[in-house]
Protein backbone atom coordinates (compact mmCIF):
# COMPACT_ATOMS: atom_id res chain seq x y z
CA UNK A 1 0.00 0.00 0.00
CA UNK A 2 2.21 2.35 0.84
CA UNK A 3 4.76 1.57 -2.30
CA UNK A 4 1.43 2.13 -4.36
CA UNK A 5 1.11 5.46 -2.45
CA UNK A 6 4.80 6.94 -3.07
CA UNK A 7 4.15 5.60 -7.06
CA UNK A 8 1.29 8.36 -7.00
CA UNK A 9 3.44 10.73 -5.33
CA UNK A 10 5.91 10.89 -7.60
CA UNK A 11 3.85 10.44 -10.96
CA UNK A 12 2.04 13.61 -9.57
CA UNK A 13 2.99 16.62 -11.98
CA UNK A 14 3.84 20.13 -10.39
CA UNK A 15 0.80 21.14 -13.38
CA UNK A 16 -2.05 19.22 -11.71
CA UNK A 17 -3.15 22.14 -9.08
CA UNK A 18 -3.20 24.77 -12.04
CA UNK A 19 -4.49 22.48 -14.57
CA UNK A 20 -7.48 21.63 -12.08
CA UNK A 21 -8.02 25.32 -10.90
CA UNK A 22 -7.84 26.34 -14.94
CA UNK A 23 -10.82 23.21 -15.99
CA UNK A 24 -12.87 24.77 -12.73
CA UNK A 25 -12.77 27.97 -14.18
CA UNK A 26 -10.58 29.62 -11.09
CA UNK A 27 -8.10 31.45 -13.34
CA UNK A 28 -6.73 34.00 -10.77
CA UNK A 29 -5.60 30.97 -8.99
CA UNK A 30 -4.36 28.77 -12.10
CA UNK A 31 -2.35 32.30 -13.16
CA UNK A 32 -0.91 32.79 -9.68
CA UNK A 33 0.66 29.08 -9.61
CA UNK A 34 2.10 28.84 -13.16
CA UNK A 35 3.14 32.51 -13.01
CA UNK A 36 5.51 31.13 -10.17
CA UNK A 37 6.59 28.12 -11.64
CA UNK A 38 7.81 29.76 -14.82
CA UNK A 39 8.52 33.12 -13.81
CA UNK A 40 11.84 31.71 -12.41
CA UNK A 41 11.63 28.79 -13.87
CA UNK A 42 10.95 26.26 -12.01
CA UNK A 43 10.34 22.98 -13.63
CA UNK A 44 12.45 20.26 -15.29
CA UNK A 45 12.17 19.31 -18.72
CA UNK A 46 11.01 20.96 -21.89
CA UNK A 47 7.81 19.01 -22.30
CA UNK A 48 6.42 20.17 -19.25
CA UNK A 49 7.88 23.93 -19.57
CA UNK A 50 6.37 23.82 -22.82
CA UNK A 51 2.75 22.95 -21.56
CA UNK A 52 3.54 25.13 -18.44
CA UNK A 53 3.48 27.84 -21.06
CA UNK A 54 1.21 26.88 -23.04
CA UNK A 55 -1.78 26.57 -19.73
CA UNK A 56 -0.42 29.82 -18.96
CA UNK A 57 -1.61 31.08 -22.55
CA UNK A 58 -4.82 29.64 -22.56
CA UNK A 59 -5.68 31.25 -18.56
CA UNK A 60 -4.83 34.65 -20.53
CA UNK A 61 -6.66 33.92 -23.30
CA UNK A 62 -9.44 33.33 -20.71
CA UNK A 63 -9.30 36.24 -19.13
CA UNK A 64 -9.54 37.80 -22.19
CA UNK A 65 -5.17 39.12 -22.31
CA UNK A 66 -4.67 38.27 -25.46
CA UNK A 67 -0.99 39.90 -25.96
CA UNK A 68 -0.11 37.82 -23.18
CA UNK A 69 -1.30 34.75 -24.16
CA UNK A 70 0.11 35.47 -27.93
CA UNK A 71 3.86 35.87 -26.16
CA UNK A 72 3.13 32.95 -23.65
CA UNK A 73 1.71 30.59 -26.64
CA UNK A 74 5.20 31.45 -28.86
CA UNK A 75 7.35 30.97 -25.83
CA UNK A 76 5.50 27.54 -25.57
CA UNK A 77 5.96 26.50 -28.99
CA UNK A 78 9.86 27.70 -28.76
CA UNK A 79 10.33 25.34 -26.22
CA UNK A 80 8.63 22.84 -27.55
CA UNK A 81 7.42 22.79 -31.22
CA UNK A 82 5.41 19.45 -31.42
CA UNK A 83 3.43 19.93 -28.19
CA UNK A 84 0.17 18.62 -28.80
CA UNK A 85 -2.78 20.44 -27.12
CA UNK A 86 -5.28 18.27 -25.55
CA UNK A 87 -9.14 19.44 -27.11
CA UNK A 88 -10.51 17.72 -24.34
CA UNK A 89 -8.63 20.63 -21.90
CA UNK A 90 -8.86 23.98 -24.34
CA UNK A 91 -11.46 25.56 -25.52
CA UNK A 92 -11.39 25.40 -29.38
CA UNK A 93 -11.32 29.14 -29.67
CA UNK A 94 -7.86 29.03 -27.50
CA UNK A 95 -6.82 25.72 -29.92
CA UNK A 96 -7.52 28.11 -33.13
CA UNK A 97 -5.68 31.00 -31.33
CA UNK A 98 -2.85 28.51 -31.39
CA UNK A 99 -2.07 27.61 -34.25
CA UNK A 100 -2.61 31.31 -35.64
CA UNK A 101 -0.08 32.14 -33.30
CA UNK A 102 2.36 28.88 -34.53
CA UNK A 103 1.89 30.62 -38.47
CA UNK A 104 2.38 34.41 -37.55
CA UNK A 105 4.90 33.83 -35.32
CA UNK A 106 7.21 31.46 -36.88
CA UNK A 107 10.66 33.68 -37.02
CA UNK A 108 10.26 35.19 -33.60
CA UNK A 109 9.53 31.04 -32.32
CA UNK A 110 12.95 30.09 -34.47
CA UNK A 111 15.30 33.11 -32.64
CA UNK A 112 13.73 32.16 -29.07
CA UNK A 113 14.41 28.35 -29.86
CA UNK A 114 17.94 29.50 -31.11
CA UNK A 115 18.85 31.09 -28.38
CA UNK A 116 17.95 27.94 -26.43
CA UNK A 117 19.90 25.86 -27.85
CA UNK A 118 23.77 24.56 -27.20
CA UNK A 119 26.34 25.81 -29.44
CA UNK A 120 27.36 22.37 -31.39
CA UNK A 121 29.82 23.85 -33.91
CA UNK A 122 33.40 24.08 -33.04
CA UNK A 123 35.25 27.52 -32.67
CA UNK A 124 37.00 28.34 -35.86
CA UNK A 125 40.34 27.60 -36.01
CA UNK A 126 43.29 30.24 -37.16
CA UNK A 127 44.47 30.83 -40.14
CA UNK A 128 47.56 31.68 -38.51
CA UNK A 129 49.52 28.66 -36.60
CA UNK A 130 49.55 29.91 -33.05
CA UNK A 131 52.60 28.74 -31.94
CA UNK A 132 54.76 31.45 -34.63
CA UNK A 133 56.17 33.72 -33.20
CA UNK A 134 55.15 37.37 -34.43
CA UNK A 135 57.81 37.84 -36.31
CA UNK A 136 57.29 34.77 -37.58
CA UNK A 137 54.21 35.68 -39.56
CA UNK A 138 54.52 35.46 -43.33
CA UNK A 139 54.16 39.14 -44.61
CA UNK A 140 53.39 40.57 -47.63
CA UNK A 141 56.13 40.55 -50.30
CA UNK A 142 57.81 44.44 -50.39
CA UNK A 143 57.02 46.25 -54.01
CA UNK A 144 60.47 46.07 -56.14
CA UNK A 145 61.63 49.10 -57.52
CA UNK A 146 61.44 47.90 -61.23
CA UNK A 147 58.01 49.13 -61.09
CA UNK A 148 59.90 52.94 -61.25
CA UNK A 149 61.04 51.48 -64.67
CA UNK A 150 57.24 51.58 -66.82
CA UNK A 151 56.30 55.00 -68.31
CA UNK A 152 53.60 57.02 -67.50
CA UNK A 153 54.50 57.44 -63.65
CA UNK A 154 53.47 53.63 -62.86
CA UNK A 155 55.89 53.22 -60.45
CA UNK A 156 55.08 56.46 -58.45
CA UNK A 157 51.72 54.90 -58.33
CA UNK A 158 52.11 51.60 -56.96
CA UNK A 159 54.26 53.04 -54.40
CA UNK A 160 51.75 55.23 -53.24
CA UNK A 161 52.98 58.31 -54.40
CA UNK A 162 50.67 59.68 -56.64
CA UNK A 163 51.17 62.99 -56.96
CA UNK A 164 54.15 62.65 -58.58
CA UNK A 165 52.63 60.02 -60.56
CA UNK A 166 50.11 62.20 -61.76
CA UNK A 167 52.91 65.13 -63.06
CA UNK A 168 54.67 62.39 -64.73
CA UNK A 169 51.61 60.70 -66.61
CA UNK A 170 50.40 64.00 -67.45
CA UNK A 171 53.70 65.30 -68.73
CA UNK A 172 54.69 62.08 -70.78
CA UNK A 173 51.24 61.43 -72.20
CA UNK A 174 51.38 65.22 -73.71
CA UNK A 175 54.78 64.99 -75.07
CA UNK A 176 53.48 61.83 -76.53
CA UNK A 177 50.61 62.88 -77.83
CA UNK A 178 52.04 66.29 -79.35
CA UNK A 179 54.84 64.34 -80.88
CA UNK A 180 52.78 61.77 -82.54
CA UNK A 181 49.97 64.17 -83.90
CA UNK A 182 52.61 66.21 -85.45
CA UNK A 183 54.56 63.35 -86.88
CA UNK A 184 51.67 62.12 -88.48
CA UNK A 185 50.44 65.40 -89.62
CA UNK A 186 54.03 66.26 -91.15
CA UNK A 187 54.07 62.60 -92.99
CA UNK A 188 50.97 63.26 -94.51
CA UNK A 189 52.08 66.53 -96.03
CA UNK A 190 54.56 65.00 -98.18
CA UNK A 191 54.00 64.47 -101.87
CA UNK A 192 54.27 61.47 -104.11
CA UNK A 193 57.80 61.88 -104.44
CA UNK A 194 58.86 62.14 -100.93
CA UNK A 195 59.29 66.15 -100.77
CA UNK A 196 57.08 69.21 -99.34
CA UNK A 197 55.24 70.74 -101.83
CA UNK A 198 56.58 75.36 -101.36
CA UNK A 199 53.30 75.95 -99.71
CA UNK A 200 53.82 73.07 -97.00
CA UNK A 201 57.69 73.43 -96.18
CA UNK A 202 57.27 76.25 -93.64
CA UNK A 203 54.22 73.96 -92.01
CA UNK A 204 56.07 70.87 -92.00
CA UNK A 205 59.00 72.76 -90.61
CA UNK A 206 56.49 73.57 -87.70
CA UNK A 207 55.36 70.45 -87.65
CA UNK A 208 58.58 68.37 -87.47
CA UNK A 209 60.07 70.78 -84.35
CA UNK A 210 57.01 70.26 -82.42
CA UNK A 211 57.50 66.43 -82.99
CA UNK A 212 61.19 66.44 -81.63
CA UNK A 213 59.50 69.21 -78.79
CA UNK A 214 57.11 66.54 -77.47
CA UNK A 215 59.56 63.56 -78.33
CA UNK A 216 62.12 65.20 -75.78
CA UNK A 217 59.82 66.09 -73.21
CA UNK A 218 58.79 62.44 -72.96
CA UNK A 219 61.94 61.53 -72.80
CA UNK A 220 62.85 63.62 -70.06
CA UNK A 221 59.67 62.85 -68.23
CA UNK A 222 60.38 59.49 -68.39
CA UNK A 223 64.38 59.78 -67.57
CA UNK A 224 62.92 61.80 -64.74
CA UNK A 225 60.59 59.18 -63.44
CA UNK A 226 63.28 56.69 -63.56
CA UNK A 227 65.96 58.69 -61.51
CA UNK A 228 63.58 59.99 -58.68
CA UNK A 229 62.03 56.27 -57.95
CA UNK A 230 65.82 54.37 -58.65
CA UNK A 231 68.51 56.90 -56.99
CA UNK A 232 66.90 60.09 -55.34
CA UNK A 233 63.89 58.16 -53.49
CA UNK A 234 65.93 56.32 -50.59
CA UNK A 235 64.79 52.55 -50.22
CA UNK A 236 62.18 51.57 -47.30
CA UNK A 237 64.01 50.55 -44.06
CA UNK A 238 65.12 46.46 -43.98
CA UNK A 239 63.75 45.44 -40.70
CA UNK A 240 66.70 43.88 -38.55
CA UNK A 241 66.87 39.73 -38.44
CA UNK A 242 65.83 39.33 -34.24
Amino acid sequence: MCAALMMVVLAASPLDGARGAYQSGELSHARAELESLLYPLRLDGDVLEAEAHLLLAATYHAQEELARAEDEVVRGLAVHGDSVLDPLLYPPDFLAFVERARTQHQARIAELRAERRPRLLPPPTPIVDPLLRKDELPTAPALTRAWYLAPFGVGHFKHKRSGMGTVLAVTQGLGLAAAGVSLGTALSLRGPDGRYSASDAGTARTLNVTYLVGAYAFAVAYAYGVLDGMVVTPAPPVRPAP
